[in-house]
């Protein structure tokens, strides 16, 4: 499970814009992206996919929440200190160890959730734990970012977007697999969520903090579900995934009987 969750702070994450919302927007403009080779001369699968959609993405902004960094029409400031003391924080909570260095790296992203088609992130802190009444739930990686665009609406051939979400400063806690039933899970994510408030450094209300959740069974793939941002929705979630991948099983096992590939 990932769990996503912005912070409170008075400015972006790699610009002075301050994170608030609004609904009135002065100016649009639109991209094209398109997918690149990486590093390794390797084209990223999720961005093929996307590509092929051949989509316009139309974005909104408005200059009491969004400059041109956003828009990526000018280079990235320096690092929000705020954030990255706050990162370090949590890193501290959950007895995660702390890179020396940290450096942003880029993920490819060309669904238009980021002007630039990629989004900034910093891996951390690895390791650690999440204390639940004696028992340790293992924390895999935990990772600064920015927040991406808010999506309006998303059409056949365009997909609109907002920049007064994009840039805030965001931090991911990756943990590790565990094997429990869903409102264990529940309670995991439920526990994690409190441990961050107390940072009183995070900030409140529904689309602040999002998980995405790995659901698997004995015998099934892994399915990641994305951006469940309420408790009682991720409880329901896992479980309605297992009975799904359950009912696949069956009509395999059915399929194999009747001698059918």
């Amino acid at each position: 499970m990932e769990i996503h969750q912005q912070l409170d702070t008075n400015k972006k994450l790699f610009c002075n814009c301050t994170p608030i919302e609004s609904d009135e927007y002065t100016k649009k403009f639109q991209r094209n992206l398109r997918a690149v080779k990486s590093e390794l001369g390797e084209y990223d699968p999720a961005a093929l996919f996307e590509k092929t959609k051949s989509k316009t993405m139309i974005y909104y902004s408005n200059p009491s929440s969004s400059c041109l960094v956003e828009q990526d029409e000018e280079p990235p400031h320096e690092l929000n200190p705020e954030a990255k003391n706050t990162s370090l924080l949590i890193s501290v909570a959950l007895n995660s160890n702390i890179f020396s260095e940290i450096y942003p790296m880029r993920k490819m992203v060309i669904d238009g959730s980021n002007t630039s088609g990629f989004q900034r992130t910093m891996l951390v802190s690895q390791g650690g734990y999440l204390d639940i009444e004696g028992e340790k739930v293992g924390v895999q990686s935990i990772c600064l970012e920015e927040d991406a665009a808010k999506l309006l609406q998303d059409k056949e051939e365009t997909r609109e977007f907002s920049l007064e979400r994009l840039g805030i400063p965001l931090v991911e806690i990756a943990l590790e697999p565990i094997e429990a039933s869903p409102a264990k899970i529940r309670k995991i994510a439920l526990t994690l969520g409190r441990l961050l408030r107390t940072t009183k450094k995070v900030t409140r209300g529904i689309g602040s903090i999002r998980q995405d959740v790995n659901v698997s069974i004995r015998g099934g793939g892994v399915i990641e579900v994305k951006g469940v941002q309420q408790l009682d929705q991720l409880e329901k979630v896992i479980e309605y995934e297992s009975k799904r991948q359950h009912g696949l099983q069956l009509i395999s096992e059915k399929l194999k009987s009747r001698k059918i590939e």
